[in-house]
């Protein structure tokens, strides 16, 4: 078996699993709207129907229509990642894993909005009643950290075959 398939694969899994189960607890545990400390003034634990996406996108669209929306978008951000993915050496399992953590969070997030019509966010940053903090979800961490892992090892990647270009001296 393809050994970047053995990381991208469970990172994928772990990253809906993770999320789908936070936001079964939120659901379960706080009435919409609500949210309850889970580190002081840090970090709390919220239940928020999202109706737009991130900053906002397809926020003045139909319901029906932002579904289709994020439909779309998300099926070409798969397909994307899936070509990225094929792309890969065996070993660069580095990316394999970011690729694998993007995936996983885009299709939590569409498992929501195709089950609800809207996103679930469950996570809250800074004192409950800190309206002006994100509200955020797991599936949305796993992509932020895929994408700056990815950017992360593009950079690396360019500096190290800038340094093999110069002469030595």
């Amino acid at each position: 078996m393809n050994s970047k398939r053995l990381v991208f694969i469970p990172v994928a899994a772990g990253a809906v699993l993770l999320d789908q189960l936070g936001k079964l607890h939120a659901t379960r545990t706080l009435e919409a709207g609500e949210r309850s400390p889970l580190l002081g003034d840090v970090l709390a634990l919220a239940h928020v129907p999202a109706a737009s996406g991130a900053f906002g996108i397809f926020r003045e669209l139909t319901p029906q229509a932002q579904l289709i929306g994020f439909a779309l978008l998300s099926i070409v951000s798969i397909a994307v990642i899936v070509l990225f993915y094929r792309g890969l050496a065996p070993r660069e399992l580095g990316n394999a894993a970011a690729l694998g953590a993007v995936l996983g969070g885009i299709a939590s997030n569409t498992l929501d909005r195709l089950r609800y019509g809207f996103g679930i966010d469950f996570l809250h940053l800074g004192p409950i009643d800190a309206e002006g903090m994100p509200d955020f979800n797991l599936a949305d961490v796993s992509i932020v950290m895929g994408v700056v892992t990815l950017i992360v090892e593009l950079l690396a990647t360019e500096m190290a075959a800038r340094a093999s270009e110069r002469p030595r001296s």
